[in-house]
């Protein structure tokens, strides 16, 4: 597969960070050529109700907009419903709501925070040192995995965008390495998934989330369901280093990646 068929998580203006409309976003994926398409919007389940980050409105907007889009291009693109999920284990019964309202195709679990802190993006690592946000963040990863409903873990190693592409400090990834195959293990038990997230290929690490070691790992451990996406959101960014991702995939032993409709997996070869 050498050409952008497919992206799987991505965001419109339905996220409070997102830059274009639902519809030029499908429009941009049909130009490029993908065949199957998947709009993730942003549900901070934390801050569900917040004035100002709150998914309340834009989620039931998306709910009335996206559906009509799947109808209305259906003959040039297989457009999926889904949803970014952030921090569902804070609040484990509204998040049990949005997903009962909502017929979602396909749900990325992510972790944006952890309790007691602001977003990753928002921290200052002189003040608060990764090597004590890291081993909480893996916990709760551990905890969404273990008790949490979506069908793949979003960027397992988000916290690294910030702590090594923006502030340019080093992590030593191996004496996580532990708490990552409990992770793993807990996913593939519980039939849940794993992302490969691209956007930092074409911002400052420039190696996917997770790399290339992590998502082997997963692979050695039993992992099957593999999603690939670039976490665009804009038009811009939509497809871009998708073929990285795939060749990373290709390079972890995986010859299919996963495409979810009603919330269950089929399969494409890649």
């Amino acid at each position: 597969m050498n050409r952008i068929s497919f992206d799987f998580h991505t965001h419109s203006r339905f996220s409070f960070d997102g830059d274009d409309t639902a519809e030029d976003m499908v429009n941009r994926a049909i130009a490029l050529g993908m065949t199957h398409y998947a709009i993730t919007d942003h549900i901070e389940v934390n801050l569900f109700y917040d004035g100002e980050y709150g998914a309340e409105r834009s989620s039931r907007e998306a709910a009335e907009t996206i559906p009509a889009l799947k109808e209305k291009y259906a003959e040039e693109i297989v457009l999926l419903y889904g949803a970014e999920l952030g921090q569902s284990h804070h609040d484990p019964a509204l998040a049990e709501k949005i997903l009962a309202e909502n017929p979602y195709d396909f749900v990325i679990g992510s972790c944006h925070m952890i309790r007691g802190h602001e977003d990753f993006y928002f921290l200052d690592y002189r003040k608060e040192p990764p090597e004590k946000l890291l081993p909480l963040y893996f916990e709760e990863l551990l905890e969404m995995a273990e008790t949490s409903d979506f069908d793949v873990l979003g960027h397992l190693t988000y916290p690294l965008r910030y702590i090594c592409g923006d502030c340019g400090i080093t992590v030593d990834m191996k004496k996580y390495e532990p708490a990552i195959d409990e992770i793993f293990r807990t996913l593939i038990r519980n039939g849940k998934g794993i992302e490969i997230n691209t956007s930092e290929v074409r911002e400052k690490i420039g190696t996917t989330l997770p790399n290339l070691p992590c998502v082997k790992r997963y692979r050695e451990l039993g992992g099957e369901i593999l999603t690939i996406a670039t976490d665009a959101h804009s038009t811009a960014d939509l497809g871009k280093n998708i073929l990285d991702g795939i060749e990373v995939a290709r390079q972890a032993g995986f010859d299919q990646i996963a495409v979810f409709r009603g919330r269950t997996a089929e399969f494409i070869s890649i």
